[in-house]
């Protein structure tokens, strides 16, 4: 089973700003001068071609009377620890996938849901409103694959279930670019060997597909337009990353400033990896130049961390010669990004550290608590001074 929030981004918005509510051209990522992307859009906002990931300039000129917000990290996840906290109570493996969407894996339950699984899911869509106040949409299947273009096909707000031996006819009447895996880039290269609709692969010989686009993706193509795919869940698994970044409305050319912007970014790094009890091996930086040439530097850790000062001061490393290379170039930076990589369970504190870091430990603890009840901007490091 694949559940997946409806217009998550927006509906949370409309949520903690009830003004918002009756807003039918709603998106959420940036303010309408700003030069983020478009994070979700509301359904009316959809009809004018305005999709996630649209640089928000476009997204202004396709739906000019739309009204734009920046949502709060910190009331994204509240909403979906509270879903998470819905479908695992309701099957034997169950892990969110994204801040917005899970999969459930109901193996070894057929004497409970000997025919359909469809009861369960209006009673999980049920739950889910009680807990968050967000709708949702589910697509059930024999793998994910299936239950994952399910739920596409059920949005908003309703329920798909394709049985096993269905697959190859539901997926018939798909365009390649509808298949889990199949990106931009792919589809239009699928496009110019001429292969535009999943039926075309499913008609045609092994041997003309594997002439056309290789051995391998010919054996995934194949694949895929049967409808097969994965149907392993791992419950425990650790997320790659945890990352934030800034689009700026200008190009930055002040050192100060982007020392400023990357303080903030990478205590908000540090606060969700405590948050989520990880540590990081090592930190990347992503720069963009004005002219959109984007660099990326990693850095491995010493000893792997969660604390903002010992972040921080290898983000500066790589920040240095980062921005000294963008002003050779005569570049000021468009976009600024901090991520954590390498992640692992954090273990508990070493009962031989200096007491220098026990002190920092200690006042990273009380900066959590003020900021679990406050937000997170009711305290900064004396680098960061929020903008009025």
């Amino acid at each position: 089973m694949h559940v997946d929030l409806d217009a998550f981004f927006v509906e949370v918005c409309r949520k903690h700003q009830p003004e918002l509510r009756d807003v039918e051209l709603l998106i959420v990522g940036g303010r309408r001068e700003s030069r983020g992307v478009v994070q979700s859009a509301s359904y009316g906002a959809r009809k004018f071609g305005v999709r996630s990931g649209m640089p928000i300039g476009q997204a202004a000129r396709l739906c000019p009377d739309a009204t734009f917000v920046k949502g709060e990290f910190a009331h994204y996840k509240t909403a979906s620890r509270a879903v998470a906290a819905v479908i695992k109570r309701h099957a034997p493996v169950a892990v969110m996938t994204g801040l917005d969407e899970g999969y459930l894996d109901f193996s070894g339950t057929d004497l409970l849901y000997p025919a359909s699984l469809l009861e369960v899911a209006e009673q999980i869509r049920t739950d889910i409103h009680a807990a968050s106040g967000l709708s949702c949409s589910i697509g059930i299947g024999p793998n994910r694959m299936i239950a994952k273009i399910a739920s596409d096909y059920a949005k908003p707000r309703a329920i798909c279930e394709v049985r096993p031996g269905w697959e190859r006819g539901f997926v018939a009447g798909l365009t390649l670019a509808a298949l889990p895996g199949i990106g931009p880039k792919t589809a239009r290269r699928l496009t110019e060997r001429g292969l535009t609709d999943v039926a075309q692969v499913q008609e045609m010989p092994l041997a003309d597909l594997v002439r056309l686009v290789g051995p391998d993706e010919a054996a995934w193509l194949t694949r895929r337009a049967e409808g097969r795919g994965g149907s392993v869940i791992r419950g425990h698994d650790l997320p790659k990353s945890v990352s934030r970044e800034t689009t700026f409305n200008r190009d930055v050319t002040s050192a100060g400033e982007l020392d400023r912007v990357l303080l903030m970014l990478t205590a908000r790094v540090a606060g969700q990896l405590r948050d989520e009890g990880l540590v990081a091996g090592a930190i990347v930086l992503k720069l963009r130049h004005g002219d959109f040439l984007t660099v990326t530097r990693r850095r491995s850790l010493k000893v792997p961390t969660a604390m903002d000062a010992e972040l921080m001061q290898p983000a500066r490393d790589l920040l240095a010669p980062a921005f000294a290379a963008a002003r050779a170039r005569r570049q000021g930076v468009r976009l600024l990004g901090i991520s954590a990589v390498r992640l692992a369970a954090s273990d508990a504190p070493d009962l031989f550290e200096s007491a220098e870091r026990t002190r920092q430990r200690e006042l990273t603890t009380a900066v959590d608590r003020v900021r679990a009840r406050f937000g997170f901007d009711a305290v900064h490091s004396g680098g960061v001074r929020p903008r009025k």
